[in-house]
């Protein structure tokens, strides 16, 4: 027979013991068992493009003759439209560094962006188990479209919401709502993972379950934050906190 994981309270009361594996865990902060419908941000949480996104920004500045912020000042920008975060890094620039950048991350995406271990195991086990997924993104349809099929990930999303698809973006609550549109999904069944501050708030204002992942380049203290219901420390604790809709929870 078969041991199942359990957990014992530490000392902290936002965190758990698990047994079976040695180490802490976050505990949840809401009940996720009536979540039917997961919907994932891309960069960061899916795919591992820091590196190309780095790449492209020095290059889009180096091209145009400004100097490039710290790379600390770039990533805090990320989770937000490429124009919206060009207008705020170099004011009356940001159409020029925008093009620039586009033709740079397209031309270094195959070599620079990496998968992250345990994702796409992960998300093709939550599909076996029934869960309706879907992805909310700040990018526009076209490098979207390039890193889910350069990963193969395409076939586990039914719904793929883009900067393209709506007229307001994260933080406020907009692609959410039409990612659960596309889906069919109510607030309560639904739930939000990402890696960035701007994810997180999206969540809140949208009103859903919020999860940040444990591999985040920002700070995690940035993600604490912004309360997080749940953490994913690695890919396969989604197998934990998602053990089926309506199924048998494997965590008790």
């Amino acid at each position: 027979m078969t041991a199942r994981p359990f957990f014992l309270f530490a000392a902290r009361p936002d965190l758990m013991w698990e047994a079976l594996r040695g180490r802490f865990v976050y505990t949840l902060r809401m009940d996720l068992s009536p979540v039917t419908c997961l919907v994932f941000d891309l960069d960061g949480t899916l795919v591992d493009t820091t590196g190309l996104i780095l790449r492209s920004f020095r290059e889009a500045f180096r091209m145009a003759g400004i100097p490039a912020p710290s790379d600390g000042e770039l990533l805090a920008q990320v989770g937000r439209p490429l124009t919206r975060q060009m207008a705020d890094l170099a004011p009356g620039r940001a159409e020029e560094l925008v093009a620039l950048y586009q033709r740079a991350y397209e031309r270094h995406h195959d070599r620079l962006a990496r998968p992250i271990p345990g994702v796409r195991e992960a998300l093709e086990e939550l599909r076996r188990r029934g869960y309706s997924m879907g992805i909310a993104t700040s990018k526009r349809e076209f490098t979207t479209r390039q890193a889910l099929e350069f990963f193969r990930l395409s076939p586990f999303f039914d719904a793929v919401v883009t900067a393209d698809s709506t007229e307001r973006h994260k933080p406020d609550p907009d692609p959410l709502y039409e990612a659960m549109r596309r889906l069919g999904a109510a607030q309560r069944e639904t739930t939000y993972v990402g890696d960035s501050p701007h994810d997180l708030r999206c969540a809140r204002a949208a009103g859903v379950a919020a999860g940040a992942v444990g591999w985040s380049p920002f700070e995690r203290g940035e993600l604490e934050a912004e309360g997080p219901d749940y953490w994913v420390e690695r890919p396969e604790d989604l197998l934990q906190l998602f053990p089926g809709p309506g199924g048998d929870d494997e965590r008790g």
